[in-house]
Parts: structure tokens; sequence; C-alpha cells
């Protein structure tokens, strides 16, 4: 592996483990947060696109099928964040992460069922070991009245939709740069998020500053440097190696747990956290012998 993949592996996974933190600490409603996140993604790239003064050259290389493709993206990706950021306020933290990050499974079934892609048996074997991990991760905080039925539903079908938004990328950024990739499907997204908050008939602007502020964090961090990484990497490897990296975002939001809210993690977080990271490198390796052979 290419060094910088490395690097940008790293702080993809490092970037969205905030997500979970910075909402979890917002008191705005999930689609209010959701669509700030990505209408101040897509503003801070149009900046850009305006201080470096070709935002027309790179969107007119779009052909229509690319402007469809981005919009479906666009919806999926909006959707997501829908059900996930929503999930938050059903269930625990660590199980909404830990069911939402199940997407390579959801990828895997996609491309086997719709598009023929059959896994080598190596990767179903990393992907059992990350399901396993993730169970256990997620089973030390099914208990009690903490465990959400409707939320983890959310957070599964967050999962879902992430997959498709994970297979339509790795689908146009072979034709397209990163910039005016992300800044047409995040902006796509946040319209999209938009009309989801006026048909809810949600306020879009009584927010107190520190709820912007959270807002602003969201689409610089977790956004920005986080999912923006994991598109450009999908023009560096296959879109299911990009859902086995997500899988590192539990365990980061884990960890940033005890810091902003002392929450430790519990002896199943830990047993499931080796089982993923564990995954993570058999997957990984397994990618990079295929790719050598």
């Amino acid at each position: 592996m290419k060094p910088k993949t490395l690097i940008v592996l790293l702080a993809g996974v490092t970037a969205v483990s905030f997500a979970a933190i910075f909402i979890r600490l917002s008191t705005a409603p999930p689609l209010i947060i959701s669509f700030y996140r990505m209408f101040f993604s897509s503003i801070l790239i149009m900046l850009y696109f305006i201080y470096r003064g070709d935002i027309g050259s790179e969107l007119e290389k779009l052909r229509q099928k690319d402007w469809l493709l981005l919009a479906l993206g666009g919806l999926f990706l909006s959707i997501h964040f829908a059900f996930w950021v929503t999930s938050l306020n059903h269930t625990s933290v660590a199980s909404s992460v830990v069911l939402v990050t199940t997407q390579p499974l959801f990828i895997v079934l996609i491309e086997s069922v719709f598009l023929e892609k059959k896994p080598s048996k190596g990767f179903l074997i990393g992907l059992v070991i990350a399901g396993l991990g993730s169970f256990l991760i997620g089973f030390g905080d099914f208990h009690g009245t903490q465990f959400g039925l409707i939320g983890d539903l959310f957070a599964l079908m967050g999962a879902v939709m992430a997959a498709g938004y994970f297979l339509i990328g790795g689908e146009v950024r072979r034709r397209i740069s990163l910039l005016p990739y992300i800044f047409v499907v995040y902006g796509f997204s946040s319209v999209f998020l938009l009309i989801f908050c006026l048909v809810a008939d949600l306020p879009l602007i009584s927010y107190s500053p520190y709820n912007f502020g959270l807002f602003l964090l969201l689409a610089l961090i977790p956004t920005l440097i986080g999912h923006t990484s994991f598109n450009w990497l999908l023009s560096e490897v296959k879109a299911s190696m990009i859902g086995v990296t997500a899988l590192g975002e539990p365990i980061g939001s884990s960890l940033l747990a005890i810091v902003f809210f002392n929450e430790y993690p519990s002896y199943w977080v830990m047993a499931g956290g080796s089982f993923v990271l564990f995954s993570i490198y058999f997957l990984w390796r397994q990618e990079l012998l295929e790719g050598v052979a």
C-alpha cells in the first residue's frame, strides 16, 4: 500500500469517528443536524472553487449520466444521514455506530446480487470476523432499556444507504476528479435534506450559536476530512474496501467518548474492537495480495 493511501485511510477513520460525538453534543433535531452538515460542507467547497476560479470548467466536464448518478448518490447520502443521525436519538452511540458500519456486508450483497461480482473466500472470512467483532461490541450494550429496536433498525437502514452511496461513488469517481464530485454530491445531499426538513415542518434558523458551531465542526472534520478522504480512496481501491476501513469508526468513537463523556468501553467493546481491527488488517492484506497476484 502506498504511504499516501495509508495516511488518507487513517485520517478518514479518525475524522469520521468524531461524527457521533458532535451529533450527541447537539440539541438540534436529527434532520437539521444532517442538513447543516451537508450545507456547510457544500458552501465551503464552493468558496474554495471560487477562490481557484475554475468551478465552471470543472463542472462542464460532467455528462448527463454523471449528473444523474451524482443526484442518486446525493439522495442515498441524504437518506443515510437522516436514518443514522435519527438512530442516535433512539439507541446508544456504540450500538448505532456499530450497526451503521455494517455497510461492507451490504456492499458485498448488492455486488453479488445485482452486479454479479462474487467476493473471494478470503474476503468473506474477513467479513465474518468483522461481523463477530461488531456483534461483540454491540452485545455489551444490548441490555435493559438502552436497547432501542427502532434506533437499531434506523442505523441498519443507514448502512444500506451508505453502501449504495459508496457503490455509485466507485463508479463515478473513475471519470470525475475529487473536488467536483464531492461538491455536486454533497450539494444534492443538502438539497434533499432541506426538502426532508421542510416536509417535517422543522424550523431552519432558530438554533443557538453553540449548535451552529457543532454543525460547522461536522462539516469540517467528519465530512470534508473524513468522507472526502474515503471519496478520494474510491479512485484507488474498491468500494467494498472503503466499507471495510469504516469498520474502524466504532473503535475511534469509543475512544473519543472517554475524552468527551468519560464513558469507558466495556470488556465487550474491547474484545469486539480487537476482532474488528484484526478483520481490517486481514481484509487489507487479502486486497494487497490479490493486487500482487
